[in-house]
Parts: C-alpha cells; sequence; structure tokens
C-alpha cells in the first residue's frame, strides 16, 4: 500500500485552496449574471409542472399532441401576460386611489389638527402638530429614500426591459434543455455516485419550484388579510391597502409593513382615535406573526423548509444581497436543504 508523502498532500490541499479562491473570485466578478442564472432557474422549476402538463396533453384527446417548445412557449407567455395584467390592473387602480386620497390630504390634515389642539389641551405633553409634521417629514424622507434605494437596485439588477428578456430566454433553454443539462452537471460526479445524485437533484429542483407557489399563497393570504381587516375597522380604500400589502409581500415579511405605513396615518387622519390606535396594533402585531408563523409555515409546507431555516435564511439573504438576496434566500436554502439532508448527513453519520 502506498502511502502519500506529506509534500504531495499539501501540494493537494494547496490547489484546492486555490481553486476555492479563483471560483469565490470569479463568482464575485460575474455576480450580476450569477443572479440572473439564479432567478431563471427559480422560475424555470416553478414552471416546469405545468409545461409538462401542457406537453402530456393531447387536442383532441388521443390527437395530436403540443411539442415540448411550444408547451415551454405557451406557459411562459401565459404567465407573462397574466402579470403584465394583474400589474396593469393593481397600478391603475393603485393610481385612481391614490390620486383621490391625495387630494383628500388637506380636509384630513385640518380634522387632525382640531382633534390634536383638542387632546393638548387635556394632554400638555403631547406633541404640537408642527411637531409631528416634522416628524412626518423625516419619516417619509426615510421611506422615499428605502424605496429609491429598492427601485434603483431592482431596475438595475434586471436592466429594466433586457435583463428581464434575458431571463425568460434563460428560462425557456433551462426548460428545452433540461434533460441535457443534468446529464452535463451529473457527468462531473463519478458514475457510482451518480444514481443518487440524480435523485436528490431532482428532488431539490422540485423543492425550489415549491417557492414560487409559496410565494403566490402569501401574496394572496396577505392581501385578503389587510383587505378585510381595514374593511371591518372602517377605512377607506380597504383593497388598495391589501393590494399594497400583497405586492409588498413579494418581498418576505415587507407586506404589512408596506400598507401599515399607507393605513396607519390614514387611520388617524380619518377616523376616530381608537380606529387609529387598532389600526396601528392590527399591522404590528401582523408583522410579527407573519414573519414568525405565516411565512415559515407557508414556506415550510410548500418548500419543506423548517421554521427556523425560513427566517434565518430570509435574513442572511437580505443582509448579503439586499432586496435580491432576500427573494432567492428562500428558494436557494430550501435546495442546500435538501442537499445537507440527503447526502451530507448520511455521510456525516455514516464516518
Amino acid at each position: 500500500m502506498t502511502t502519500r508523502s506529506p509534500v504531495s498532500i499539501g501540494a493537494r490541499i494547496a490547489l484546492v485552496v486555490l481553486g476555492l479562491l479563483i471560483a469565490l473570485w470569479l463568482l464575485v466578478q460575474l455576480r450580476s449574471i450569477v443572479v440572473l442564472l439564479l432567478i431563471a432557474l427559480t422560475l424555470a422549476t416553478g414552471i416546469h409542472p405545468l409545461v409538462e402538463w401542457l406537453h402530456a396533453r393531447a387536442l383532441p384527446p388521443g390527437g395530436w399532441h403540443f411539442p415540448r417548445w411550444l408547451a415551454i412557449l405557451t406557459t411562459v407567455f401565459a404567465i407573462v401576460a397574466a402579470v403584465l395584467g394583474l400589474g396593469y390592473f393593481i397600478g391603475a387602480k393603485a393610481w385612481q386611489e391614490g390620486v383621490q386620497i391625495w387630494g383628500d390630504i388637506p380636509a384630513y390634515v385640518d380634522g387632525w389638527s382640531d382633534r390634536l389642539a383638542i387632546l393638548r389641551k387635556k394632554f400638555p405633553q403631547l406633541p404640537s402638530g408642527q411637531e409631528l409634521g416634522s416628524a412626518a417629514q423625516d419619516e417619509l424622507d426615510r421611506v422615499a429614500h428605502y424605496l429609491g434605494e429598492t427601485t434603483s437596485a431592482v431596475l438595475g439588477l434586471l436592466g429594466v426591459i433586457g435583463s428581464a428578456l434575458t431571463v425568460l430566454v434563460l428560462v425557456f433553454y433551462m426548460l428545452l434543455e433540461r434533460t441535457k443539462l443534468c446529464a452535463a452537471y451529473l457527468s462531473l460526479i463519478p458514475p457510482a455516485h451518480q444514481p443518487r445524485l440524480r435523485e436528490v437533484t431532482a428532488d431539490a429542483l422540485l423543492t425550489m419550484g415549491g417557492w414560487l407557489r409559496g410565494q403566490a399563497i402569501l401574496v394572496l393570504a396577505m392581501s385578503t388579510i389587510i383587505a378585510a381587516a381595514m374593511a371591518v375597522l372602517g377605512l377607506p380604500h380597504p383593497l388598495l391597502l391589501g393590494m399594497v400589502g400583497g405586492v409588498g409581500e413579494l418581498i418576505p415579511m415587507v407586506g404589512p409593513i408596506a400598507a401599515g405605513l399607507i393605513a396607519v396615518p390614514l387611520a388617524f387622519l380619518t377616523m376616530p382615535l381608537w380606529v387609529g390606535i387598532a389600526v396601528a396594533v392590527f399591522f404590528v402585531v401582523l408583522s410579527i406573526v407573519e414573519a414568525n408563523v405565516i411565512v415559515p409555515k407557508i414556506m415550510q409546507a410548500n418548500v419543506d423548509l423548517p421554521p427556523f431555516f425560513t427566517v434565518v435564511a430570509v435574513l442572511a439573504g437580505a443582509t448579503l444581497a439586499g432586496v435580491i438576496g432576500a427573494l432567492l434566500a428562500l428558494p436557494l436554502a430550501a435546495a442546500l436543504h435538501v442537499y445537507l439532508r440527503r447526502l451530507v448527513v448520511p455521510t456525516i453519520q455514516k464516518r
């Protein structure tokens, strides 16, 4: 039996470390392309079941089948059309009701100034209307700055239309060449381990696809909860507030905050004091419940990711890459969890 010399072992370790450093350097240099690839991979795994379902259909029954390329194009086109149509509807409705709210602000402020003057007679320690206005302006400036940075980050990443089309092209080819891409990936692995890795990779991709389903459920759930609660409390424009919360939920755990930034001031300006307090308490409680119960449970059911790892993944993704990191954290964490649970942990236990 031959033994390797310390020099040989040291050289191998040095080469491995050097290879890892080069790989990390390339990831940093090509991070924009890597992010686009991850977005395309997540979308492709999410719509793959729809493509397979359409590809298996016959028109009429027992007759002509959709070619795979046509099934992919039809599915992608239908999803893009649905997203654009929904975006147009939400945008038009938000603009219409937003203009109405903006026009009513002077009347709201006058009414609130009268209420505040009465309250200050009873409670002199309350801040004046000027102080509240200055504080509100500061908060609005912070929110505008955050939204500006977020919008710039999203637009900069997607490159508006160009990168969005790039993602769609990548999705098309990932779905069309799915078998060949998997075979190329498995060819890097010793043949003895390929069957096991093929099975685990299929489960990981299926889990990543569940993220889209979970995200759709979250958007619908938060929109319904917020709109229903605002309607019960009597706030104007409950549908708009629900849509803001739902769209905000595309970024994990931002939905209640986005809706609350509009609903709470609107409640204090237009409704009795107790309603304003109730709305503020509702959004505080909803934020806590959403972050610790709703998101983890829904993602556990659709992505098979334990609640603890869901919260940690979102926080880590947001810290590392901001909004985009928070969006991609869950599908990537879900795939990594499958590999760890099915491959790494059993190997460690055996050894």
